[in-house]
C-alpha cells in the first residue's frame, strides 16, 4: 500500500468518527487551520500522480473517459476547465522550482500556484515577487499581478488588436433568466463601467430609502437597464473621452511598452497599453497617475480636507480595504488612523481605505488597527468584549 492510501484511509476512518462539537472553540479554529494545510497538500498530491497519469497515459487503465481533463474532473468532482488547469499548472512548475518547493511545503494553495505559474512562465524574473503576493496579499491582488506581469511580457500592440477582434457580447436563456458575457479592449469597458456608477450610486440610495437591501451586482444590472432605456443626449459630446484615471509608472510611459515590473492600468479594472495612457495625457486629464512623479507623503493638511493629489495616491494605493484578508474593492471609504480628534493632520500615511463593514466597526464599534509591515492594518476587537461577528464576515455587496 502506498502512503497516500494509508493517509487516505485514515482521513476516512477521522471524518466518520470526527465530533467537532466535543472541542473547545479555540481547539476547533487551530484544527480547522491544520485541515486546510492537510488540504492544500493533498490537492498537490492529486496534482503531481495526475501529472504523471497524464504523461504516460496510464489514466486510460482506469476510466473510459474520453480525454485526461474529462478523467481528472470525475475523479476530482470538479469541472473540466477546473481539471485542465491543474494538469497546466503541473507542467509550468517543472520550471519553476521555488514555487514548487512552496506547494509542496503546504505555504501555496493550487490556486495560488496556477496563478503564480501563470505569471512566472510569462516572466520567470518575476516569480519570486509573485510568490510575495501570494503569501501577503488575497486572491484578488495575486490574480491582479498576475495578469499586470503577464501584460507586462506580452506584445501590446498585438494584445490589443485581439482584445479589439475577439470583443462580443454574448446571451443565453435559461429559464425565465437570461445569462450573459462580455469582453472587449480594456479602456472600452472602463468606459462601461464608469457611466453605470453613477447610476448604480442612485440606485442604491433609493434602494435604502425604500428599505431594500440587495447586491451591488443586482443594482448595476438596474443602472444597465437605465442606461440603456433612458435617453441622455448630454452624455454623447462626451462619447471620444478616455475613461478617467490611468495608471503608469514614468519609464514604462515613456519607452511606450509596459515595463516587467512595471504598471499601466486602470485602477480595479485591469491592465491597459501604453498608448492608451498616452491618449488620456493628450486629453490633458489631470488623473494619469505617474508613480515616479510626486511624493505624496509630503502632502499633508491640518483640516479634514484631503487634497487631491491625496485621494488619488490613496485610492491608488489601497486598490482593496487595508484590514489584512479582506479584498473588498468597491464603496471603498477613507478613513483617519488615528482618529484626527488625536492627530490633527490629513495625511497619507494616516489615511486608509476600508470597506463600509470594517469602517463601521472602527468608525462606531470601538475597534482598532495596527499597521503591517506590508501595508495592511490588523483589526482589534474593544478589551473586554466578544468580537463582532461582520469583523470577519465576508463584505455584504449591499452595505456601500
Amino acid at each position: 500500500m502506498f502512503t497516500i492510501e494509508r493517509i487516505t484511509a485514515d482521513l476516512d476512518e477521522l471524518a466518520r468518527d470526527l465530533e467537532p462539537e466535543c472541542c473547545s472553540g479555540a481547539d476547533a479554529a487551530r484544527l480547522a487551520e491544520v485541515a486546510a494545510k492537510a488540504a492544500r497538500l493533498s490537492e498537490t498530491v492529486k496534482m503531481l500522480y495526475a501529472h504523471r497519469a497524464a504523461q504516460t497515459n496510464g489514466w486510460r487503465r482506469t476510466s473510459r473517459a474520453a480525454t485526461v481533463d474529462q478523467w481528472l474532473a470525475e475523479a476530482s468532482g470538479c469541472t473540466e476547465g477546473a481539471a485542465r488547469e491543474t494538469l497546466a499548472t503541473a507542467q509550468r512548475l517543472d520550471k519553476l522550482p521555488a514555487t514548487a518547493e512552496r506547494l509542496r511545503s503546504g505555504e501555496l494553495s493550487l490556486a495560488q500556484a496556477s496563478q503564480v505559474t501563470a505569471g512566472a512562465i510569462a516572466d520567470p524574473s518575476a516569480e519570486p515577487r509573485l510568490l510575495r503576493t501570494a503569501k501577503r496579499s488575497g486572491m484578488r491582488e495575486l490574480r491582479a499581478e498576475k495578469e499586470r506581469v503577464i501584460t507586462a511580457a506580452t506584445d501590446e500592440v498585438e494584445a490589443h488588436r485581439r482584445a479589439k477582434r475577439d470583443r462580443h457580447l454574448r446571451t443565453w436563456t435559461e429559464g425565465f433568466a437570461t445569462h450573459g458575457r462580455f469582453s472587449g479592449p480594456t479602456e472600452d469597458v472602463a468606459q462601461i463601467l464608469a457611466a453605470l456608477e453613477p447610476l448604480t450610486k442612485a440606485r442604491f440610495d433609493a434602494a435604502r430609502t425604500a428599505g431594500e437591501r440587495e447586491s451591488r451586482d443586482a443594482y448595476r444590472f438596474d443602472a444597465l437597464v437605465t442606461a440603456v432605456t433612458t435617453s441622455n443626449p448630454a452624455n454623447t459630446s462626451k462619447a471620444s473621452s478616455p475613461a478617467a484615471c490611468v495608471l503608469v509608472d514614468l519609464s514604462s510611459l515613456l519607452d511606450g511598452k509596459t515595463a516587467p515590473g512595471g504598471t499601466c492600468e486602470i485602477p480595479g479594472i485591469g491592465p491597459v497599453a501604453v498608448e492608451h495612457a498616452r491618449k488620456v495625457l493628450s486629453h490633458g486629464l489631470l488623473q494619469l497617475v505617474i508613480t515616479d512623479g510626486v511624493d505624496v507623503q509630503t502632502v499633508v493638511s491640518n483640516t479634514r480636507y484631503v487634497p487631491t493629489a491625496l485621494k488619488i495616491a490613496i485610492a491608488v494605493r489601497d486598490r482593496t480595504c487595508k484590514i489584512r484578508g479582506c479584498d473588498r474593492d468597491r464603496m471603498l471609504e477613507r478613513h483617519h488612523t488615528p482618529p484626527f480628534e488625536q492627530s490633527h493632520r490629513t495625511t497619507y500615511r494616516e489615511l486608509g481605505n476600508l470597506c463600509p463593514k470594517h469602517h463601521d466597526l472602527v468608525t462606531n464599534k470601538r475597534y482598532t488597527t495596527t499597521d503591517n509591515h506590508d501595508g495592511t492594518w490588523d483589526l482589534h476587537a474593544p478589551a473586554h468584549t466578544q468580537p463582532d461577528t461582520l469583523a470577519n464576515a465576508p463584505p455584504d455587496e449591499a452595505a456601500a
